[in-house]
């Protein structure tokens, strides 16, 4: 094989030979696909639709008539032997590959090899470089995917960022720098976690730490979407690990709020995506920290019988909450709540979702679970409304008794407003047997109903 002609004239010219020619461009690439496949220059290529242009330079490089053709088909070894004919014919066929795409052609399957075989190496160069820290066991567990293929769930994440990352890089050895620069970025990614050293931080400032940019990981951002693998890599690691020292969410009924799983994804590695907005207000409840000793500012206001809006920042480093007579009454409406609040002083303890729930309420749900609390719901009738009564209870881990939803509530706390027939058809997704009598009291009389005209049975 003619592999190097050592002639750079004669290769220039033969270069713009080619490109001077637009059949050479169709039947090239047929070669050069069929070289991907098989690792040599061999088989068949077959041009269609060709143009009288296409014809006649066919015909001055194989002297043969091709006239009114509208398709040939050029075997390997038709081509090699005018080829070698021609006044290149020192160039071996491989060549005029290299030359005419400027890259020398390789089999896909060894392509392939070497590709893999440089990710191993920016791999262990990367083990090496960052040894003792986190991110050596994500680097360790794509190393494994790529060695042995994937046999985990922790595996499977791995191998879902190495995807992202070839996507994102290309995939040939062209994109060995780049690939490297990603590779350390999700190692700093990985070792940057608050979750690491117990903190919670918020998404800016752990973005501006990382990258310096503190948008980078805003939505829409293109490191947003490699953080939320990453995120679901740590998730599913921590949840394999048995002797993980942290809470780790094993909540079976997850997907009931979905719009909050992504929320809960960045906070378990200790990132605040929303905290301003995400509280829940509370009334007679204790709260411990991880550290076991008493929340005093949580104490301080269970002993002055007032109420509270607590920040997601901070629940989410409770560890353990109790509440009086281990129940809780959890109603939707702030007004409701505050009247409840002022009449049960002593005695009882509350909670206002305040509409749909926030991943505050969520979070003080599965600690209100850990401790066995009973818990009695009370909201609105209107199909939202009873969707949310739903869902929370699907979710609640302990006992949820839904409290004054019954159909005879409703008639009390009927209004004039009008549910559309679009809201009705809400309804048909109600299908706990505590709300289907209401369910069917408000589709007879087509009205909300709301829980301020309750006060005084919840008050009794």
């Amino acid at each position: 094989m003619k592999w190097n002609s050592g002639q750079p004239e004669l290769e220039e010219e033969c270069c713009a030979y080619l490109k001077g020619r637009e059949v050479f461009g169709r039947l090239l690439k047929g070669f050069w696909k069929k070289y991907e496949s098989y690792g040599m220059f061999t088989g068949t290529v077959e041009l269609r639709n060709l143009t009288e242009q296409e014809r006649e330079e066919l015909e001055g490089f194989f002297g043969k008539n091709f006239h009114g053709k509208k398709s040939v088909s050029v075997s390997a070894a038709k081509f090699r032997k005018a080829w070698e004919n021609s006044r290149f014919g020192e160039i071996s066929p491989e060549k005029v590959l290299e030359i005419y795409f400027n890259k020398k052609p390789e089999a896909k399957r060894e392509e392939k090899r070497l590709y893999k075989q440089m990710w191993k190496k920016i791999l262990k160069q990367a083990e090496e470089e960052t040894a003792g820290t986190p991110a050596v066991v994500w680097i360790e567990n794509l190393e494994e995917v790529l060695e042995k293929g994937v046999r985990s769930d922790v595996l499977a994440c791995s191998q879902e960022i190495y995807r992202y990352l070839k996507k994102r890089c290309g995939e040939s050895r062209d994109s060995e720098q780049e690939i490297r620069k990603q590779v350390l970025l999700v190692v700093r990614m990985i070792n940057a976690l608050p979750y690491w050293s117990g903190n919670v931080e918020y998404q800016a400032v752990f973005a501006a730490k990382v990258t310096g940019n503190p948008h980078a990981f805003d939505r829409g951002e293109q490191d947003s979407a490699l953080l939320g693998l990453i995120l679901n890599w740590f998730a599913s690691r921590n949840q394999s690990r048995k002797n993980s020292s942290r809470k780790e969410s094993s909540h079976p009924n997850q997907n009931i709020f979905p719009a909050l799983r992504t929320q809960k994804l960045y906070l378990h590695a200790g990132i605040l995506k929303d905290d301003v907005s995400n509280y829940t207000t509370v009334f007679g409840i204790r709260a411990w920290k991880e550290d076991g000793k008493l929340h005093q500012g949580i104490s301080g206001y269970l002993e002055e019988e007032e109420a509270v809006q607590v920040s997601l920042a901070s629940i989410a480093r409770w560890e353990r909450v109790e509440c009086r007579e281990k129940e809780l009454v959890l109603v939707e409406n702030p007004s409701v709540f505050s009247v409840l609040c002022g009449k049960w002083k002593g005695t009882r303890s509350c909670m206002c979702m305040n509409g749909q729930p926030r991943l505050s309420s969520l979070l003080l749900l599965d600690l209100l679970a850990r401790s066995s609390v009973r818990i009695y719901y009370a909201g609105d009738f209107d199909p939202e409304g009873l969707l949310i009564a739903q869902k929370l209870k699907q979710y609640y881990q302990g006992e949820m008794i839904f409290w004054h939803m019954t159909s005879q509530d409703y008639d009390q706390a009927m209004s004039k407003e009008t549910i559309s027939d679009r809201r009705l058809k809400m309804l048909e997704r109600i299908t706990d047997p505590g709300l289907l009598p209401a369910v069917e009291r408000m589709k007879e009389e087509k009205r909300a109903g709301y829980q301020e005209k309750l006060i005084s049975l919840y008050t009794d």
